[in-house]
């Protein structure tokens, strides 16, 4: 007999953020803020009994090593012996700053929960993606916002019952651009001295932050942070500049990317000059069981 499940979590952009490690990966992430997506990636998982186990992963239909998304599941089956598929749609790049990894490690457990009827409570799924996603040093601090939506204050790290996340919900439309190639987190994560500059002003913007929580400031404080640290590239300094004629631009933590707002048109014909273009709107719902 097959048992299926189906989710979706939202992906996520960060504007600014600081490092925050510890030995146990449940406390180790990121403080920061950002914004959830209305794109992200939407899993379905297949589940039947097996008595040699196996974990199959289909990335918009092609078959995919997906280290991320395998251990996800991994973590969520224990012991349980199942021949498992899990077919995820992702409709954001990967390796952009839009937290596909966070989104499909989310989505993987919690279809698979639902396939499998273990009614294991939200904060522990929503934990073992954490776990999963600073193991395999894709990502610090895109799990917990995702999971819950909106505009999100990150004021501590981890998972739940570590994290401390304050959640502003806001309707907004959006435009996403990438202007370059991927930058896969755990390079930049890797730097000594770009972890230093990337802690010294996200810590600032944090608490500068948690004074004056709008979406007007997050921009704000956004470009301040990329220009700080020196991520952002010509390129992109560039856009987030001319972008102020019609709108708000920032940078995409960590990717050769950038999220706006503003007007929609202006912006496409500037954006699509340098790069690709998405559009779509502040997820203010999370991660969620379909």
């Amino acid at each position: 007999m097959v048992y299926q499940g189906e989710a979706f979590c939202p992906g996520h952009v960060t504007a600014f953020f600081e490092v925050v490690e510890d030995p146990d990966p449940r406390r180790k992430g990121s403080r920061g803020a950002g914004l959830s997506l209305s794109l992200g990636v939407k899993t379905m998982a297949r589940v039947r009994d097996a008595s040699r186990p196996s974990v199959e992963v289909f990335v918009n239909g092609k078959p995919t090593k997906a280290e991320v998304t395998e251990r996800a599941a991994t973590r969520i089956l224990g012991e349980h012996r199942y021949e498992v598929k899990i077919l995820s749609d992702f409709s954001l790049p990967v390796s952009q700053g839009f937290g596909v990894s966070a989104a499909a490690a989310v989505s993987t457990a919690l279809a698979l929960d639902d396939a499998l009827g273990l009614g294991r409570p939200r904060d522990e799924l929503v934990e073992a993606a954490h776990v999963t996603e600073v193991e395999c040093q894709t990502g610090l601090g895109d799990v917990v916002p995702a999971s819950m939506g909106g505009m999100d204050l990150r004021l501590a790290a981890g998972s739940p019952g570590h994290a401390d996340v304050r959640r502003f919900e806001i309707s907004q439309d959006l435009l996403l651009a990438v202007f370059g190639p991927e930058i896969p987190t755990r390079i930049v994560l890797r730097d000594r001295s770009k972890v230093a500059a990337i802690n010294r002003a996200g810590s600032a913007c944090v608490d500068d932050f948690a004074k004056d929580p709008t979406l007007d400031h997050l921009f704000d404080l956004g470009n301040r942070f990329a220009e700080e640290t020196g991520l952002a590239s010509p390129a992109i300094r560039q856009v987030t500049r001319a972008s102020r004629m019609f709108g708000r631009a920032t940078m995409a933590m960590l990717g050769n990317s950038v999220f706006a707002t503003g007007h929609r048109e202006h912006l496409a014909s500037l954006f699509l000059k340098f790069g690709t273009l998405l559009r779509c709107e502040v997820d203010n719902e999370g991660a969620r069981v379909l």
